[in-house]
C-alpha cells in the first residue's frame, strides 16, 4: 500500500473516531478487520493516527491562525482532519518533503472534501509553511 492510501485510511479512521466513544485501540482493531491492507504500512498508519490524536490541540493551534475568517468549529470535519494530518507530517516526518504533504492533503480534499476544500486547504497549508 502506498503512503497515499495510508494517509487516506488514517483520515477515514480519524473521521470515524470523532463519532464513536469506543477506546481508540478497539477502533483500530475493528478498522484492521475491515481494511486488512493497512498492515503493509501499519507503522506509518499508527504514527499518523496516534500522532494526530495525541497532539490534536497543538496541531490545531498551528494552523488556526491561517483559517481566514473561519473558526475551527466551523470547518467541515474532513477538512480539519486533512489539515491535521498534513501539519503533523510537516512538523514531525522529516523524510516527507513539505510540498508532498501539501500535495497529498490537496488530493485528499479533492476526494473527500467540498468543492472548495482543496483550494482552501492548499491556501491554509501554504500560509502555515511560510510562517515556519
Amino acid at each position: 500500500m502506498s503512503r497515499i492510501e495510508t494517509r487516506e485510511h488514517a483520515m477515514e479512521l480519524l473521521f470515524q473516531i470523532g463519532f464513536r466513544n469506543d477506546p481508540i485501540s478497539e477502533q483500530i482493531d475493528l478498522f484492521r478487520e475491515t481494511c486488512p491492507d493497512i498492515i503493509e504500512d501499519e507503522a506509518y498508519f499508527l504514527d499518523i493516527v496516534y500522532g494526530v490524536i495525541n497532539s490534536r490541540d497543538e496541531i490545531d493551534n498551528k494552523f488556526v491562525p491561517f483559517l481566514k475568517r473561519w473558526k475551527l468549529e466551523r470547518l467541515p470535519q474532513t477538512d480539519r482532519i486533512i489539515l491535521e494530518i498534513a501539519v503533523y507530517e510537516i512538523l514531525t516526518v522529516d523524510e516527507i518533503p513539505v510540498s508532498v504533504s501539501i500535495n497529498e492533503a490537496v488530493k485528499l480534499a479533492k476526494k473527500f472534501g467540498t468543492d472548495n476544500s482543496s483550494s482552501y486547504i492548499n491556501g491554509v497549508l501554504s500560509n502555515f509553511v511560510k510562517s515556519l
